[in-house]
C-alpha cells in the first residue's frame, strides 16, 4: 500500500511588497499608519491614528495585481478617506487618497450679508463738497 503525497508547496521567501506598516515621512503631516498584511493571498488593512489610537474601519480591500485599494471611515470626524498603495521600491509606497470635506452651505436668496468669520465694512469717509463751485 503505498501513500499519496501532498504536493510540496514552494514558499515565498519574500514578504508581498505592500505588507508591512506604512506611515507619512512628513511628521508633521498626518499620525496615521496602515497595517498591511496578506494571509492565503487574502490582504487585510488596519488604520490607526497614532495620537488619538483611533482605528478606522476598513473596507474594500482590494488587490489589482500591482495596487491595494481601501476605504477607511475615521468615525470621530465622519471622514471617509479612499486609499490606494502602490509600491515603488522595497520601503516605499505612492499614497495616493481622496477624501470627504465639511462645509457649510446656505438656500440661494438667504445668503448671510457677511460672512461670520469678517469684519463689519467700516464706514466711508464722505469728502465735504467746497463752496466756491472752484475749478
Amino acid at each position: 500500500m503505498t501513500r499519496m503525497q501532498k504536493p510540496v508547496e514552494k514558499k515565498n521567501e519574500k514578504p508581498h511588497t505592500v505588507v508591512g506598516t506604512w506611515f507619512n515621512g512628513d511628521e508633521y503631516e498626518t499620525e496615521v499608519e496602515y497595517i498591511v498584511s496578506c494571509a492565503r493571498g487574502r490582504f487585510a488593512v488596519r488604520a490607526i491614528d497614532r495620537f488619538e489610537g483611533e482605528r478606522g474601519e476598513v473596507y474594500d480591500v482590494k488587490w489589482d495585481g500591482s495596487a491595494l485599494s481601501f476605504g477607511v471611515h475615521w468615525n470621530s470626524t465622519g471622514r471617509f478617506v479612499k486609499a490606494r498603495l502602490l509600491a515603488i521600491s522595497p520601503n516605499r509606497v505612492d499614497y495616493t487618497y481622496t477624501y470627504t470635506e465639511q462645509e457649510t452651505w446656505h438656500r440661494k436668496g438667504t445668503e448671510p450679508s457677511a460672512p461670520p468669520n469678517r469684519r463689519p465694512p467700516r464706514p466711508r469717509a464722505v469728502r465735504a463738497s467746497r463752496r466756491g463751485g472752484g475749478r
